[in-house]
């Protein structure tokens, strides 16, 4: 698959088959993923990659609480108010791995840099045969000091993608796009 094809039809998988996603693959992914562009040649990105589902249940959970737990400070949580209350609530959707990219704040690109090895990321899966999923709202505990020690991750390091991977249930229809706000050309 070419690139313009990947990119016309990514989509973000909720879905996922119980089907583990290989060692050597994750790793290609990784390493396709530091190929993306970075400011001042900093390449300030980091990752974590966690398949243990009962870790990720346990991170799913503890999430899960804090949002809920604090929805009167984040309103932008709000509308999750109702899937977060379910006890069977998981955010990572059983997906056999989360992929956590980190960015080292110390480089004033870290977001930028990290954001597009993640986009090179979803690319790459697609191309695999792979789904892949943001999920922002695992970023509450996936950047507090206590997770940050457990999985050695420099304390200057910050969370930028939380990213699910796995072997898509079914295949999704490419989305329908707004067409772009072109504002001088």
């Amino acid at each position: 698959m070419n690139v313009i094809e990947c990119i016309k039809q990514r989509r973000s998988s909720r879905s996922f088959k119980d089907q583990p996603v290989p060692t050597e693959v994750l790793q290609e992914l990784i390493t396709l993923g530091t190929r993306a562009a970075t400011g001042s040649g900093n390449q300030p990105w980091g990752f974590v990659v966690i398949r243990d589902q009962v870790e990720l249940k346990k991170i799913s959970d503890l999430s899960r609480e804090h949002w809920l737990a604090n929805l009167e400070h984040y309103p932008h949580m709000k509308q999750y108010q109702t899937m977060m209350s379910k006890e069977n609530y998981n955010m990572f959707y059983n997906a056999p791995c989360l992929l956590i990219i980190y960015g080292d704040s110390r480089s004033h690109w870290y977001i930028y840099d990290a954001s597009l090895a993640a986009g090179n990321i979803m690319l790459a899966a697609k191309n695999y045969g792979l789904g892949t999923c943001w999920i922002g709202n695992a970023e509450n505990i996936c950047d507090t000091e206590a997770f940050k020690a457990k999985y050695n991750v420099p304390k200057s390091y910050q969370v930028v993608c939380p990213l699910i991977i796995g072997y898509p249930k079914a295949e999704i229809p490419p989305a329908k796009r707004k067409p772009a706000l072109i504002f001088h050309i």
